[in-house]
């Protein structure tokens, strides 16, 4: 343990009070995985925690919980609890300070999560939580119906942690997630949406599919489709968010990319990529050559063509191509609309003859320069006869 949670450790329990590391740090610790953070359960309440250290801030007075900080680091620090009725599928509607470590334990969501440790690394596992690290199973504390009908968005962190631990899912932990799936239209989109991203950011990213699959997401798909997901470990981490809603899209689950994205309430950003990919993905074959992709890079910003890319299990050799920079893009052609425009070009198709010129100077037609776009201008673009002149008609 950092020397800083055996100092909280060790103060509370030098004043009389038990306490441990629990959950995720402690299974952490015990993969051999760095905690991302650290929690203690202890006896004490939450004023005799104040009263021990110097610095403490109120995070969760309600539910026994106070953040310990200390110069290595801070730990939340939460009295041995039982909780109430869960009437909302989210939070119990009160909880009960207890003195009890098992009936803490006994509340918590997966046996894996459910083991404690104190300052001289002794464990406690009382729930087979060690022996279902060994066997990479992810299993609920107890009856999983309760579990998931307590919270909801256990269902969801069942997905996340198999992704992120590479468990499987224990058969009856399963049965109930899918029987019980429904419950998770009360979770908000912001819950639901932190915990695709973080199943996306997993070893494990096509897991992500598994959310439909179940019926985790009905309430912001059409229906619960299987998507082709298996590009997504190919796919950055930066893109996989919106890769995920074209996949969801191609499958039909969803009738806008971009209208899933903010449904969740993904970043504007995020949606908008999402939707100008997808506009790009269905201009593309199924197995887009390097020409196909090519020519979406003359037309479009690099990222939605990385993105369309990607769904269609060639993120690679797009990549390759915008690194190469083996195209000319219209704004870095030797001719302005200005250029056009004296040529007698309508201002409305100005747009889509650079396009056209663009895509010319790409296939090697012609060389950018501005003598030679000029000339191609006057002699082709205005005329149907040449190959690229449809769009200034058609693309938009």
């Amino acid at each position: 343990m950092p020397e800083y949670v055996l100092e909280i450790l060790r103060r509370l329990t030098g004043a009389g009070f038990s306490a441990y590391a629990v959950g995720g740090c402690v299974r952490d610790t015990l993969m051999g995985r760095p905690p991302h953070d650290w929690d203690v359960a202890t006896l004490a309440s939450c004023a005799q925690v104040a009263a021990l250290f110097e610095k403490t801030v109120p995070t969760g007075l309600p539910y026994g919980t106070v953040t310990v900080l200390l110069p290595g680091g801070q730990a939340e620090v939460t009295t041995f609890r039982r909780d109430g009725a869960y009437r909302n599928g989210r939070r119990p509607e009160s909880v009960e300070f207890v003195s009890d470590l098992r009936e803490d334990l006994s509340r918590r969501d997966f046996t894996v999560n459910a083991m404690a440790m104190d300052a001289r690394g002794r464990l406690v596992d009382l729930f087979g939580g060690r022996e279902d690290l060994a066997r990479g199973v992810l299993r609920c504390v107890g009856e999983p119906e309760r579990r998931f009908s307590e919270d909801a968005l256990r269902m969801l962190r069942a997905v996340r942690f198999s992704a992120q631990l590479g468990f499987a899912v224990d058969p009856a932990t399963l049965a109930a997630l899918r029987r019980l799936a429904p419950l998770a239209e009360k979770l908000s989109a912001e819950r639901v949406l932190a915990e695709l991203q973080k199943t996306l950011l997993s070893p494990r990213p096509e897991a992500a599919a598994l959310m439909i699959e179940y019926g985790l997401l009905g309430r912001f798909m059409t229906e619960n489709s299987k998507i082709d997901a298996g590009v997504l470990p190919g796919t950055p981490a930066e893109l996989r968010t919106a890769v995920f809603a074209l996949l969801a899209r191609a499958a039909g689950g969803t009738e806008d990319a971009a209208e899933l994205l903010r449904a969740l309430r993904a970043p504007a950003r995020e949606a908008k990529l999402a939707g100008e990919a997808w506009t790009v993905y269905q201009g593309l074959a199924e197995e887009p050559g390097d020409g196909e992709i090519l020519h979406a890079l003359v037309g479009h910003d690099v990222r939605p063509v990385l993105a369309a890319c990607a769904a269609h299990g060639v993120y690679q050799k797009a990549a390759a191509l915008a690194e190469a920079h083996r195209y000319v893009r219209p704004r870095e052609l030797a001719v302005k609309g200005s250029d056009l425009a004296a040529l007698g070009l309508e201002r409305e198709a100005i747009a889509r003859a650079l396009l056209a010129l663009a895509l010319a100077v790409t296939d090697g037609e012609l060389p950018n320069t501005k003598p030679a776009l000029t000339e191609y201008a006057e002699r082709e673009l205005l005329l149907p006869k040449c190959p690229h002149s449809t769009l200034l008609t058609d693309h938009s």
